[in-house]
């Protein structure tokens, strides 16, 4: 393909051409010098951050807190769980998300963002459900 300018290389892969009634199989922009960066960077960040630095860094926030831990429950019984142990969870992890919020700034990093907020957030809700459950049970590592 011919450079149609300095600034952008446009390719276009024609289904065989004016052989398949001119139908286009794909169309790829290129922006020369500058390029993209994958999202398999941002999961594999969200999958580190979540699984090694939420947890704990939520029991250091309920510990300068001095957030109660819900007891485990009997059968027929459900006491309420103070609000601040639900913030706790959430604070943490709004403020590790972050990273991704500052990274969509920019351009060629938005996938990376965008891998690292849903890994993160998707992660962090399972991890923190499982954390919650298993303090229920009596079996929480706190």
């Amino acid at each position: 393909m011919a450079n149609h300018g300095p600034h952008r290389l446009l390719e276009a892969a024609w289904g065989a051409a004016e052989w398949d009634r001119g139908k286009v199989w794909w169309v790829r922009a290129v922006v020369t010098g500058r390029g993209r960066w994958g999202s398999g960077w941002g999961v594999s960040a969200g999958l580190f951050v979540a699984v090694f630095v939420l947890v704990p860094a939520t029991f250091a926030v309920q510990d300068a807190w001095q957030v109660p831990v819900p007891r485990p429950i009997a059968f027929a019984t459900l006491e309420p769980i103070a609000t601040s142990y639900w913030v706790s969870w959430g604070l943490t992890l709004a403020a590790l998300l972050t990273p991704a919020l500052l990274l969509a700034l920019l351009p060629p990093a938005r996938l990376i963002a965008l891998g690292y907020l849903l890994t993160t957030s998707a992660m962090g809700v399972l991890l923190c459900g499982t954390t919650v459950g298993l303090a229920f049970s009596g079996l929480d590592p706190a």
